[in-house]
């Protein structure tokens, strides 16, 4: 729990230094006004592609139940979805979210297990759909990215070239359960003699345990084609929903764009971001922002970044924590 609140001290200390440096670096009267005159309804929309994103990734999740024969509700899945961006949120690498909402699933009734291979799969969906897009937002926006901040154009390829080795790595895990195993015992043996890794034997037993579960979450998938288009669209979906927030932040503060440009640049955006190992992203994010996203609003890029950190952001550690804080309440492991 000490370290839940430090990193979550941490996530919004950064965020909030950044944005203020943002906000004492660029005209603060200016943003002030655009923040005053900010239109109600385009900001409404924005909030909706918010709550789009948490849907879509609960359908997801919905889908998989229903492959598994797992009766749950779609309402609790769309909490569990937000109680995840929470934990998300607030740890290195975005590596809480699955954990609690194991934790949380299993205060329901459901076993770990069950959890576990929801999860897992819609991870498999979603770092599919993230790679195929990124490819595609690579090819539009990368001449756009190099023209207006060329510097730091290299690091989208870098982020893509990441995700991208994850989605390989995972495909190779799917296909070949021999080698990977052998490629897992050789990187435990490897940490233990560096003494990164303590119990050797009991590591090993665990990953080999996990390799075996998720190489049969894989199998499942590939046998249930339907299944697999629909957690594939509904997982386009959430990604759409999350990249065109920049969009709508523009219409609402009056710096109409092209939709496709800032929806491919917030896409290179998120491939960087993915590489950064704060709680959240906190810090890389908004100076990210700003930078890729100057060139678009500029005057108003101080009351973009602030409305767009609160959809993208903001909104799931407020809405998450008030979830997870009434989701704890309940003692009870009764299901639904």
């Amino acid at each position: 729990m000490k370290r839940t609140t430090r990193n979550f001290l941490i996530a919004i200390s950064l965020s909030v230094l950044i944005i203020v440096i943002v906000l004492l670096a660029t005209d603060f009267n200016k943003s002030i006004s655009y923040l005053a005159s900010a239109n109600p309804g385009w900001l409404f929309l924005t909030f909706c592609l918010t709550v789009g994103t948490w849907f879509f990734e609960a359908v997801t999740l919905k889908t998989f139940a229903l492959m598994r024969s797992l009766t749950i509700p779609l309402t609790y899945l769309f909490k569990i979805t937000v109680i995840g961006t929470f934990f998300n949120g607030i740890t290195p690498f975005s590596s809480g979210g699955q954990p609690a909402q194991i934790v949380f699933m299993q205060r329901k009734g459901i076993s770990v297990g069950e959890s576990t291979a929801m999860l897992v799969s819609r991870f498999l969906i979603y770092q599919s759909v993230i790679t195929v897009l990124g490819a595609a937002a690579i090819i539009k926006a990368y001449p756009i990215v190099v023209g207006r901040i060329s510097n730091l154009a290299v690091l989208s390829i870098f982020g893509f070239v990441l995700n991208s080795f994850v989605f390989a790595f995972l495909i190779l895990f799917s296909l070949n359960q021999g080698f990977t195993e052998k490629l897992i015992r050789l990187m435990i043996n490897l940490l233990s003699r560096i003494r990164i890794i303590k119990d050797r034997d009991s590591m090993i037993e665990k990953a080999l345990r996990e390799l075996r579960f998720f190489h049969s979450s894989m199998k499942c998938l590939i046998e249930r084609p339907v299944t697999l288009v629909m957690a594939s669209l509904s997982t386009l979906a959430q990604l759409i929903c999350m990249i065109s927030i920049p969009f709508f932040v523009s219409l609402s503060i009056g710096t109409p764009v092209n939709y496709l440009e800032i929806t491919s640049v917030q896409l290179i955006l998120f491939l960087v971001v993915s590489l950064i190992p704060t709680p959240g992203a906190s810090g890389v994010s908004e100076g990210g922002y700003v930078l890729f996203f100057k060139s678009f609003f500029g005057d108003g890029i101080g009351a973009a970044l602030l409305i767009w950190r609160f959809f993208s952001y903001y909104a799931n550690i407020i809405f998450g924590g008030m979830l997870s804080a009434h989701e704890i309440g309940f003692k009870s492991k009764s299901r639904f």
